[in-house]
Order: structure tokens, then C-alpha cells, then sequence
């Protein structure tokens, strides 16, 4: 990261905030008030939710709401556990596709991986995104083959796979990380449709932790990070001929079954964003509420506190709707309904930037130009700061700024939810796309052609 090796991720400043985001998850799972939302029933035994497959409508709302939670507890993204929940789940269902139609031995292969899994209570990074390199080009047609995560070699004990994974989130805090196809492939590029798991010490397995907006920060001490207590992180995770057994490939060439699970992950993952960003959205809205509060200026700017909770609630709704809508697979595990899970992802792409922009405005100026906290403490000019930066009667500088700090951090800063609304799971591009195939005009014009007394076109 930054150029340097990474000894001890516990002990980088940086690396050691998404490890606590990570690690929340496990701590709240214990408590009884959230032990029912965060944990599953598997044959007899309780296990964590994360580890688990979507087996009702339940599950699939419930998975809505541990999302909503888990931000509003940490304000961040914790990416691997939810990246690895929804690819565990993907491949499940193409796995057993691929054992009924072509009497393969993956499906087997994946519930033994899935029982050690939940029986350790792994956490496990979720792997899509290829490198791609020159986009205009089919991977079949890619100078360098690498650009595309491949199969180098096999034998009787496994393959060897090259290539690289990007954008990986929490890949620093999991234990393993399961890698499925990015997108399709044909039968010339049969070679890219692999799927399978490894720990994260794998020889061959190197990590590249990606540079983040003002994330310098998070290696200070003190608030001028924003959030103080938890953070975020991705990884461009790179397989440098990394040997795969056997017992934990879960594809290997048949291609034919990449875009199911492609499909089958983004539904999920377009689904949950919607809670996701709510319980973010709830977060900033907390803290646009303290900013009015210490500013005195509760009563003017209630109407924009208002618009805030519309719009994390529009996108809560609109996840729980897609979750409420799913439908089992023959595999046992339920999907969402797609041309929700694809809604919500257009929303995500569109509200959580008016949520940030009303809370900037809420903050005024100071979330853009305000002093550091090194300021605050310096003997000469922290007197200063501290008698121009007071609030309302009773708040000090240092409570202006600590809330300031986090709405600057989640809209431009190391905390921004940038990325995570635009790109996550899949571009807005590909949701809008997958609308106007659902989208059934011919039986929605047969409705209006009804009730206008038109004629059934022939």
C-alpha cells in the first residue's frame, strides 16, 4: 500500500479501520438484540448469515436489513463478508445447474466448501471484476490474456489460474476469497470461465491495497479522518500462477454458465445496495441533523432533514420490494426479483448524491474549508479556532468539526460512497439495460389499448 510492503495489517492505521468494520459484524452477531438478523439455522446448528444460502423470501429480506444495519452501525462499506455472501450464493445455483445438466461435481464440491466455511465463520472476499484492459475488445482478442483472470495449467490435483481481480472490497480483512467469471465467455475464451476459492496466503496471492480519496487521513490519529472508528478498503488482488486443488474448483470451461452466475451475483448485490445506502444515508443524516442542531438551526432546515429520510427510505423500500418479490431456483436458493434488484440500482445511482448534497448544504461552507484538528490543538492558534468555530451556546469547536469532518469524508473524503453507489454491482449502464429488457411494453400497451377501446393489434 502506498508503495510499501504491508507487515501487519492489525497494526496499519489504515488497513486496521476496515478490519474493525469487518469485525463488527462478528461482535454484533454474538449480541442478542441482532443475533437473530445476523445469524442462520443450518442443519440444527447456528451459523453466521454471511456464511449462509437464501433458502425464503425471509432470508432475502432479512439480508436487506442486516445491510441497512451494519452501515448504520459503521458508517462504511465492509464489502468482503457482503461481496462473499452474494458469490457464495451465485455459484451455488450455477454449480448445481452445471451437476443436473452435465454430471459434473462442483455442486458437492461447493456444499463441503460452504460447511467449512460456516464452520469457522470465515470471512470470504467476492471476486467479479477483471483488470479488462483494452475494453473494445473481446477477452478472445485481448493482446495480453492475462487482463482476463485464466486457467495456465491442470492436472489430476488442480489447476493453476493467472490474472487479477480489481476493486476487491475487504479483501485485506478475509480469510479467503471465492472468484467466479466477470462476465460471459464464448468457447474460445473457455479458458477465463472459472470459478473457485483460495485463503488468502495462497502462494502466488499478492495484494495491491487501492488508493483512496483522502485516505492519507486514516494513518493520523484524531478526527480528521471523520469516521474515527471504522473504514473501508480495496484490493487489486493479483493470482501469480496460483495453484488451485481440486476439491475447491467450482468452474472450470464451461462457459456456457458464466452469465447465470454473473446474473444470479448482481441481482443479489443490486438488491442489497438499496439497504446498504440507507443505513449510509441515515448516517449522514444523523449528522446533518447534529450540524443544523449546533448551528441553532434545527427548525429552518427540518424540511431538508425530511428529504434526507425520503430518500434513504425510497431506497430501503424499493430493496425490500425486490426481496419480497424473489423466487426460489431449483438449486433451493432464492433470487430476488430482477427488474427490482435492477430499479433499486438505478435509485442507488441517483439518491444517495442528493443525500450528500443536502448534508453539504446543511454544513454550509465549513464542510469544505475548516481548520484541522492539528489546529485546534496548537498552542498558538487552537485559543482561535476553538472561539470562531463554536456552535450554539454549550457546543465546542472540537463537536463542529468532528461532525463536519464525517459528512466531508463521506461525500469527497476517505469515507465517500462514491464508488459504492455508481459501480456496485455493475455500472448504472448495464441496470438500465436490464430494465428496458424487463420492462414488458407489448403487455402494457395491451392494457392501455383495453381501456382506450382500441383493437388487440394484429
Amino acid at each position: 500500500m502506498r508503495g510499501d510492503r504491508i507487515e501487519d495489517v492489525t497494526k496499519n492505521p489504515f488497513t486496521r479501520l476496515a478490519l474493525e468494520g469487518i469485525g463488527a459484524i462478528y461482535e454484533l452477531s454474538k449480541q442478542q438484540n441482532y443475533n437473530s438478523l445476523l445469524t442462520r439455522t443450518v442443519e440444527g446448528a447456528k451459523v453466521s448469515a454471511y456464511c449462509s444460502i437464501h433458502r425464503s423470501r425471509e432470508d432475502l429480506v432479512n439480508r436487506v436489513k442486516a445491510a441497512r444495519f451494519i452501515c448504520q452501525w459503521t458508517g462504511v462499506c465492509t464489502a468482503s463478508r457482503c461481496c462473499g455472501w452474494d458469490v457464495l450464493n451465485a455459484i451455488w445455483n450455477s454449480t448445481h445447474e452445471m451437476d443436473a445438466q452435465l454430471g459434473t461435481e462442483y455442486h458437492k464440491r461447493l456444499k463441503r466448501y460452504a460447511a467449512m466455511v460456516q464452520g469457522k465463520d470465515l470471512t470470504c472476499a467476492g471476486a467479479l471484476t477483471d483488470p479488462k484492459g483494452n475494453r473494445s475488445l473481446k477477452p478472445k482478442h485481448q493482446p495480453d490474456k492475462d487482463v482476463y483472470l485464466r486457467v495456465v495449467d491442470e492436472n489430476s490435483k488442480g489447476i493453476v489460474v493467472r490474472g487479477a481481480k480489481s476493486m476487491i472490497g475487504g479483501a485485506i480483512g478475509s480469510h479467503e476469497i471465492i472468484v467466479q467469471p466477470g462476465t460471459g465467455f464464448v468457447e474460445a475464451e473457455k479458458e477465463h470461465a472459472v470459478a473457485f476459492a483460495v485463503p488468502m496466503n495462497a502462494e502466488g496471492l499478492i495484494q495491491v491495497v487501492d488508493a483512496q480519496s483522502g485516505g492519507e487521513r486514516k494513518l493520523e490519529e484524531g478526527f480528521d479522518k471523520g469516521n474515527v472508528n471504522f473504514g473501508s478498503s480495496e484490493s487489486l488482488v493479483v493470482f501469480d500462477d496460483v495453484f488451485v486443488p481440486k476439491e475447491r474448483v467450482f468452474m472450470n470451461g464451461e462457459y456456457e454458465f458464466a452469465v447465470d452466475v454473473v446474473a444470479k451475483f448482481v441481482l443479489l448485490h443490486r438488491m442489497v445496495l438499496g439497504g446498504c445506502l440507507a443505513g449510509c444515508g441515515d448516517v449522514l443524516t444523523g449528522a446533518g441533523a447534529l450540524l443544523a442542531e449546533y448551528n441553532g438551526l434545527s427548525r429552518q432546515l427540518s424540511d431538508r432533514l425530511t428529504e434526507m429520510t425520503y430518500l434513504s427510505e425510497s431506497l430501503y423500500s424499493q430493496a425490500l420490494g425486490a426481496a419480497n418479490e424473489g423466487q426460489p431456483t431449483s438449486s433451493g436458493a432464492w433470487f430476488p426479483d430482477p427488474l427490482l434488484a435492477n430499479v433499486t440500482k438505478i435509485s442507488v445511482t441517483r439518491l444517495p448524491y442528493e443525500i450528500q448534497k443536502i448534508a453539504e448544504d446543511i454544513g454550509g461552507g465549513m464542510v469544505s474549508c475548516m481548520p484541522s484538528e492539528l489546529d485546534l490543538k496548537n498552542p498558538k492558534v487552537g485559543p482561535l479556532v476553538e472561539k470562531y468555530y463554536r456552535g450554539l451556546q454549550g457546543v465546542t469547536a472540537e463537536k463542529r468539526l468532528r461532525v463536519a469532518r464525517l459528512v466531508e469524508s463521506m461525500i469527497a473524503g476517505p469515507g465517500r460512497l462514491g464508488a459504492l453507489c455508481m459501480h456496485g454491482g455493475g455500472s448504472p449502464a448495464a441496470a438500465q439495460m436490464t430494465v428496458r429488457q424487463l420492462a414488458d411494453l407489448e403487455r402494457k400497451k395491451e392494457m392501455a389499448r383495453r381501456l382506450a377501446g382500441i383493437p388487440t393489434a394484429s
